[in-house]
C-alpha cells in the first residue's frame, strides 16, 4: 500500500519514531520498513509538512509502499469512530467520558494496555493534578512508564504526567553539558531532572507536591541517579547554593509567576527553559513580548534563542517553549 512516511537514518529511526508517536502521526494499519541505511515510518494521511515541523523542522514528508499490519485492529472499526486517549505506560487515558466498549476496544486495540482510566475533574488545584475512574481494566492508577530508556513510577491521581512532551523532554536534555548546574523549578517525577542529571554537574529538582516527590525520590533510586538531590519546596522560597546555569519551567499555566524568581536566581549566560499555554491567534507576540517585561523588571538583559510550539493542548491552544539566555545583569558582569 503507498503512504506517505518519514524516511529517517537508521541510528536515528526510534528516536524519530518516539516523536511521530507521541504526536500520534503513525499509521498503525502499516508495518515500518527499512534497508541498509534508512527506517521508513507511515504516518496517517491527512499529516502535512507544517505539523510535521511543529514536531522538528528537519523532518521531510515522502511516499513509499508498506505491508499493511495483520496483526492491528483498529479502534474506529471495532467502536465506529476514533476516541481520543495517550498511553501511560500500561495506562489508556481518555480524553473525555466514553462508553465502557470504547475503553475494551482501547484494551483489544493495543495489548500492553490494561487499565484505561476516564477524566473525573480537570487539571486543577495548587498541585496542577487531575481525578480519575477506571472505566474498565483492572482497580488502578499507578503505573510505570518507560522513556528514552529511563524509568518512573507514578499515581496518576496524585501527579500530572504527560508523555506528549518526550520529544520536548530530549531535545532539553541533549543541550546540557557536564559543567553546569541544573534547577528544575517543577520536577514532578522527574523526567527532566532524572536524565539530565546522568549529563550535568548536578542537578537540583525542586516540587511542592509531597506525593510528586515521594515518587521523584523513588525514581530517583530506581534510576541509579547520584548527581541529583530532590527537594519538597515551593520554588518561590527554595534558594540553590549557587547560581543555576539552566532553568527548567514546565509548568505552563503559572510558570509565568514564578519568571522573577527565575531571573534573579539563572547565572550569566545561563538558559530559561520557559513554558507556557497560549491561544491560536497570539501564540508568540505576546508572551515574549510579557517575558521581555519581567526580564526588565528583575534587571536581566535576555535573548530569546529559540521558540517553538511544544504540542497542541487543546482546541485553538497551543503549549509552548523559549528558550531564553541571560546575557547580563544590572550592576555584574
Amino acid at each position: 500500500m503507498r503512504s506517505k512516511c518519514v524516511k529517517a537514518p537508521k541510528g536515528e529511526g526510534e528516536n524519530v519514531r518516539r516523536m511521530l508517536a507521541a504526536s500520534e502521526f503513525i499509521d498503525q494499519r502499516l508495518k515500518i520498513r527499512s534497508d541498509e541505511g534508512y527506517v521508513y515510518i507511515p504516518v496517517i494521511s491527512n499529516i502535512s509538512a507544517e505539523m510535521l515541523a511543529r514536531i522538528d523542522p528537519s523532518l521531510r514528508l515522502e511516499e513509499c509502499d508498506f505491508e499493511e499490519n495483520e496483526r492491528f485492529k483498529r479502534i474506529e472499526d471495532i467502536v465506529g469512530f476514533s476516541p481520543s486517549f495517550e498511553v501511560i505506560g500500561d495506562i489508556a487515558v481518555v480524553a473525555e467520558e466514553y462508553g465502557v466498549e470504547v475503553g475494551r476496544a482501547i484494551m483489544e486495540a493495543h495489548k500492553n494496555v490494561k487499565v484505561v482510566l476516564v477524566p473525573t475533574t480537570p487539571v486543577t488545584g495548587e498541585f496542577r493534578v487531575r481525578h480519575y475512574r477506571v472505566l474498565c481494566g483492572e482497580s488502578r492508577t499507578t503505573t510505570t512508564y518507560r522513556e528514552h530508556g529511563f524509568v518512573y513510577e507514578m499515581d496518576l491521581n496524585k501527579v500530572y504526567f504527560s508523555p506528549r512532551l518526550a520529544t520536548e523532554r530530549k531535545r532539553v536534555i541533549d543541550q546540557v553539558s557536564d559543567m553546569e548546574l541544573v534547577l528544575d523549578m517543577f520536577a514532578g517525577v522527574g523526567p527532566f531532572a532524572i536524565p539530565i542529571s546522568k549529563k550535568a554537574l548536578y542537578t537540583i529538582a525542586v516540587d511542592k507536591n509531597p506525593d510528586a516527590f515521594e515518587y521523584l525520590k523513588r525514581n530517583i533510586a530506581l534510576n541509579k541517579a547520584m548527581r541529583i538531590e530532590a527537594v519538597n519546596a515551593d520554588a518561590r522560597e527554595f534558594r540553590p547554593p549557587q547560581p543555576p546555569d539552566r532553568i527548567i519551567m514546565n509548568l505552563p499555566h503559572s510558570a509565568r509567576e514564578f519568571l522573577d524568581i527565575a531571573f534573579g536566581l539563572i547565572n550569566i549566560g545561563g538558559i530559561i527553559h520557559y513554558y507556557d499555554i497560549r491561544p491560536e491567534g497570539e501564540i508568540f507576540d505576546a508572551v515574549v513580548g510579557m517575558v521581555r517585561s519581567k526580564a526588565r523588571e528583575s534587571g536581566c538583559l535576555i535573548e530569546i534563542m529559540n521558540k517553538r510550539i511544544v504540542r497542541s493542548y487543546a482546541p485553538h491552544e497551543y503549549n509552548i517553549v523559549l528558550d531564553i539566555r541571560v546575557t547580563g545583569k544590572a550592576g555584574l558582569k
